[in-house]
């Protein structure tokens, strides 16, 4: 057994665009000649062939054959066909046997010498042939048609045959549909039947001609009805069966003939004759018989007629093959698959019933090489081909195909063997056929579940790379290629908020609108979530990704709507590219479309970004970062570092703003606004906060008992809006304050507006637990986000800060100026206190102090320190304002 399923389809796209102009001239649906000089044309011109020529085979008074000229057509210089004369008579002489054997074998033929003789002397006007080749064209026992092909600049081969294969079973089979148009029988009326019809008087002398016949006929004769019941028998049935005739009327045939059904339908199905049977007599003998059968209508009813000869004697070996016959008759008859035979030139042998029955044909539709033209027009050329190849070659033939089925086409199983002689030589083929229909819409369905994705139909992650792979061994034939990384922005909050069934309608509305943008060939993925991949193959120019991913973008931008709600969703997007000569991977490509999706997200989304190698280095260097992070606790490698906060009126140092440092063993100090989101992404901010919070406490207890500062003195510690989430946090912060024996009121919470955007349960449960334990909260950095009055409502704030970027130019940028002052006066109407960062000179503190501002911190007192130089730095600030105060 041999597997041929893998073989790559051959693409012929001359011949499809030849059947195409056919199959769409809706004027060769009604005419044959025209469709034959169309024929001409295209066949002309797909053999390179200057003229060519159809002839009509048709047999004369005397049985023989002769060929008459339909049409031809010959190619001027310029490439324009023009019809040629076609009257004229082929005479066809013992050496010109080629013409009967094209039709009688159904295989092309190159003429020789003889034949061109005999095919020049047609008609005077043609041009002179030189070479040629026939091509048999069948549509049914009287219409039998050569093609002629000539003079080609090169040698014809048969094997254009199989190239043209496909284009003769069309022409074949339009010139059936419009036969059988132009012969549809007349129905009469009763009237028309009279003496004067010319129709009727020749019909009564054939039926005397036919009882005549019956009287002198040696033959059993035995007329069946519709409903196989007898209602007509001869003389010699009589004699025959011994049996009156009269007591066989209406008798049903199945009394008298054995396995009558298989019997029967054998005879109807196929172009068997003398088929040997078996019948029983009367007194209930049995007889060898041979059979045949001849259907007819007769005024519209339907009868087959019976020829019954008696075989006298059998030797051994007839009554084997008898059996044989009948045996295989029988299993014919119940397996449940159809069977086709056929004899060395392919034409049709025999088929039984159940062939019939899976594509719902008549036995006319099988005839001859009319089997071929069940099979899908989209595969038969490759499959006949195919299945030539492996027959030819001794082997079975097994494929999923699709065969004609009403009007439309069912997956079949097909399953071909050769038959061989004692010699070893080809004698044709068994082909059966089974409905595969439930299998493979079963093989489908896992298929489907196993490659694509069961909410929006898209291809699943393992289709993907699947796909990926292909394109990129197709990189060096096919062009570019790029890789479209998307995730939408904000899905999660859908989800959360309005449920899953509404996130399901947004992915698959996604997905419409994704399929909507790209073209055919491109694939899009869903690869989990809401992330989503698209492959675009064969790129000339890098732009049409750009255009594409706008094109994205404006897509997206329409609202999805929901009933009467309209929700809006954007998407970010990062693209890699695969070239050709460079050698890449699909992990690679699809890393460095993650990387520059990550870009476009932290860009603010809802745009897109390309990969460059910068991203892979910032991607490396923020991972290695994270791996360190993890062991820079245990090792000791953070510390607190601290900065003075003042009262404006009195100058006094009344508390510190706990800063994080790293201090990285081979880096050195690194940047908090480089680590901070890192530990945030990681999840250790909470713990090395915890960490923070218990070092600034413990030191303010000690500053506090060194006489350093007084006992009312503060610390500020900045809490991520991640620890909010956090259940135990209030415990964990109260529990933290009481181990290094200070008051609640020592201790100042700074929060961001991010946190109290969400608004979060959670959240506000902590501050107000935080409030009223006495820990004051600060809003820091108001004014720089989405700032809101109602948060000062909302929320229990004490304190409010206002960021370094207003305070740094309020000397010299009188919006800044105007800004600040009416913070500070927002401030004092609600009791709140307000302090300024980034205080760097006394211009700036005069300012502020003029404008009654509560507190300061920044460069102007102090640069972040290390704890140990705290204290120097308190010792010499106090010194300085004793000095100010004794002036």
């Amino acid at each position: 057994m041999i597997d041929v399923q893998g073989k790559i389809q051959r693409r012929d796209h001359e011949l499809r665009a030849a059947i195409d102009r056919l199959k769409q001239n809706s004027m060769l649906h009604f005419d044959a000649k025209q469709l034959l000089v169309e024929m001409l044309r295209e066949v002309g011109d797909l053999t390179q062939s200057s003229f060519t020529t159809v002839l009509k085979q048709s047999l004369m008074d005397n049985e023989q054959p002769r060929h008459i000229c339909v049409a031809a057509q010959k190619q001027s210089s310029d490439g324009q066909w023009t019809g040629l004369e076609v009257n004229g008579l082929l005479h066809l002489e013992q050496s010109s046997k080629p013409f009967f054997d094209v039709l009688l074998q159904c295989r092309a033929l190159v003429l020789g010498r003889p034949s061109l003789r005999s095919l020049n002397k047609f008609n005077s006007h043609w041009p002179n042939i030189e070479r040629a080749m026939l091509i048999p064209l069948s549509v049914d026992k009287n219409n039998q048609y050569l093609i002629c092909i000539c003079n080609s600049d090169k040698s014809y081969q048969t094997k254009e045959m199989q190239r043209l294969w496909p284009l003769i079973i069309h022409v074949s089979t339009q010139l059936k549909l419009v036969v059988s148009h132009t012969n549809k029988p007349v129905v009469q009326s009763k009237n028309d039947e009279s003496t004067d019809n010319p129709i009727a008087q020749e019909d009564n002398v054939w039926r005397k001609i036919f009882y005549r016949l019956e009287r002198i006929n040696p033959l059993a004769m035995i007329t069946l009805n519709s409903d196989r019941l007898i209602c007509r028998v001869n003389e010699a049935t009589e004699n025959l069966l011994s049996i009156n005739g009269s007591e066989l009327l209406q008798k049903p045939i199945d009394n008298y003939l054995l396995n009558h059904a298989i019997i029967l339908q054998s005879l109807k199905n196929t172009s068997a004759t003398n088929v040997a049977s078996r019948i029983r007599k009367g007194m209930g003998d049995i007889l060898d018989i041979q059979l045949n059968l001849v259907h007819y209508e007769e005024q519209g009813l339907q009868y087959d007629l019976l020829l019954i000869e008696k075989v006298e004697s059998r030797s051994v070996n007839q009554n084997a093959v008898a059996l044989a016959l009948e045996r295989f008759q029988v299993l014919a008859s119940m397996l449940p698959m159809g069977i086709l035979q056929t004899d060395a030139d392919w034409q049709t042998e025999y088929v039984n019933q159940r062939w019939l029955e899976i594509i719902d044909c008549n036995v006319g539709d099988v005839y001859g090489l009319d089997w071929m033209q069940l099979f899908h027009p989209e595969e038969a050329e490759d499959l006949l081909i195919q299945l030539h190849e492996s027959i030819t070659a001794g082997h079975e033939f097994i494929r999923e195909c699709q065969m004609k089925f009403q009007q439309t086409y069912k997956w079949v199983m097909l399953h071909a063997t050769p038959i061989v002689d004692h010699k070893g030589e080809g004698k044709g083929l068994i082909a059966t056929v089974s409905d595969f229909t439930k299998q493979h819409e079963a093989e489908q369905q896992l298929r489907d579940m196993a490659e694509k994705d069961p909410l929006t139909g898209l291809s699943n992650r393992a289709s993907f790379f699947d796909r990926l792979d292909h394109a990129l061994q197709r990189v060096e034939r096919h062009g570019s290629l790029a890789l479209l990384a998307l995730d939408l922005d904000g899905f999660k909050h859908i989800n959360d908020t309005l449920g899953h069934d509404v996130g399901d309608f947004i992915l698959t509305e996604v997905a419409n609108r994704l399929r909507n943008s790209v073209r055919r060939e491109d694939t899009v993925c869903r690869v989990g979530g809401d992330e989503f991949l698209i492959i675009i193959e064969g790129l000339e120019d890098a732009s049409i990704v750009a255009y594409l991913a706008e094109k994205i973008l404006n897509t997206l931008r329409e609202p999805c709507q929901l009933g009467s709600k309209e929700i809006f969703i954007s998407t970010s997007i990062g693209i890699s590219f695969s070239v050709s000569g460079r050698n890449t991977n699909s992990k690679n490509l699809l890393k460095q479309a993650d990387l520059a999706l990550y870009r476009a997200k932290d860009s603010g989304r809802n745009n897109y970004q390309y990969y460059s190698p910068e991203l892979e280095q910032v991607s490396r260097k923020k991972l290695e970062l994270t791996n360190d992070l993890h062991r820079a606790l245990a090792r000791q490698e953070f510390e607190v570092f601290y900065q003075a906060q003042l009262d404006i009126d009195s100058n006094k140092i009344r508390g510190f703003e706990a800063l994080l440092r790293w201090n990285h063993p081979t880096n050195g100090l690194i940047s908090p606004t480089e680590f901070i989101p890192l530990l945030e992404e990681s999840g250790l901010i909470s713990t090395v906060s915890l960490w923070m919070c218990q070092q600034s406490f413990n030191q303010l207890r000690e500053w506090i008992i060194g006489g350093l500062l007084d006992e009312n003195a503060v610390v500020s510690v900045n809490i991520s809006p991640r620890q909010f989430y956090d259940e135990h946090l209030v415990k964990q912060l109260h529990d933290a304050i009481i181990n290094a024996n200070l008051s609640c009121a020592n201790v100042v919470v700074e929060i961001t507006e991010t946190l109290l955007l969400k608004e979060h349960n959670l959240t506000i449960s902590h501050l107000n637990h935080l409030h009223k334990l006495g820990i004051k909260i600060a809003l820091d950095d108001f004014g720089t986000g989405f700032s809101s009055l109602s948060y000062l409502k909302k929320f229990p704030i004490d304190i409010i800060k206002i960021d370094r970027s207003f305070i740094k130019d309020i000397t010299t940028d009188e919006n800044d100026s105007l800004i600040t002052k009416a913070v500070i006066r927002l401030g004092e109407s609600l009791g709140l206190t307000v302090l300024a960062e980034g205080v760097d000179t006394s211009q700036i503190l005069a300012l502020l102090k003029s404008w009654h501002c509560a507190k300061y911190q920044g460069f102007l007192i102090n640069q972040p320190l290390p704890a140990n130089k705290v204290k120097a730095l308190c010792n010499q600030h106090s010194n300085l304002i004793n000095e100010l105060q004794n002036n």
